[in-house]
């Protein structure tokens, strides 16, 4: 029999797993564009997306916060950037685009490290300012997980921050894709912070190897073998018919027996 999905943020899948098995499907990049917006917000409503991370002072960020306040059940979290977007305090990145030579630059250089802290601490006023409640954080290109951003994160929100943060190992629905994946330097990175983490985290992520390509057969095949735990699945909706979008519209209803 299939029935509405027991996905719910923040809470167990099913009862029958004794509310021990936490799932949560996230969309990054929310506040980028208006199509973005508007793809996010369809599988908001349409019942599959539970939660996603805002962007700040992009140029879709006003509209994105509208929306997520006319939709209080669509959890928003804090969706850092420090490359490949339109910079908060500066006109451009000083790095350029890539996140790896963010990653370095940010490593080598103290001058740099000082524009990423102001970046930081201008973003998170940014979301403040929205009245929004923030449930989490992550990153774009997962750059929170770099040791000097990481360290800037503690020293801005605090222990006294009760939401979680992305930090799950990273599972790919091809494992042997994971032997030739970069992911393996963001996974190491991700382990050293969940190790000293104050807030709580996710203990899995999902998705890295399906970026802009998820599908919902892989993941209903996934989720009898996950673990007690909390497990988080990643989206990145472009369109209302891009292949997120479409898979999230697709795990509206999930077989529970």
């Amino acid at each position: 029999m299939t029935r509405r999905s027991c996905f719910t943020p923040g809470r167990a899948l099913c009862k029958k797993e004794s509310m021990k098995k936490q799932i949560v499907l996230v969309a990054d990049d929310f506040g980028m564009n208006a199509k973005i917006n508007e793809a996010i917000l369809h599988a908001h409503v349409a019942g599959g997306l539970h939660a996603a991370s805002l962007m700040m002072a992009q140029p879709g960020t006003e509209e994105a916060v509208a929306m997520a306040h006319a939709h209080p059940r669509l959890q928003t979290g804090w969706h850092l950037h420090l490359n490949d977007s339109c910079p908060a305090t500066l006109e451009r990145w000083p790095w350029g685009p890539s996140p790896v030579q963010a990653g370095i630059g940010i490593a080598l250089s103290r001058s740099l490290r000082e524009i990423m802290r102001r970046e930081v601490m201008r973003q998170w006023e940014l979301f403040r300012g929205t009245g929004l409640p923030c449930h989490f954080v992550n990153s774009h290109h997962h750059l929170h997980a770099h040791p000097s951003v990481y360290q800037t994160l503690v020293e801005i929100l605090g222990p006294d921050f009760k939401g979680w943060i992305r930090l799950g190992r990273i599972r790919f629905f091809r494992p042997a894709l994971r032997f030739f994946s970069t992911s393996l330097l963001v996974d190491a990175f991700l382990h050293r912070e969940r190790r000293l983490s104050i807030w709580r985290s996710t203990d899995t992520l999902w998705g890295l190897d399906r970026l802009f390509a998820m599908k919902a057969h892989e993941i209903r095949a996934v989720l009898p073998a996950l673990p007690e735990g909390f497990h988080e699945f990643l989206f990145h909706p472009r369109t209302l018919s891009c292949p997120d979008t479409q898979c999230l519209l697709e795990l509206i209803s999930l077989p529970t027996d």
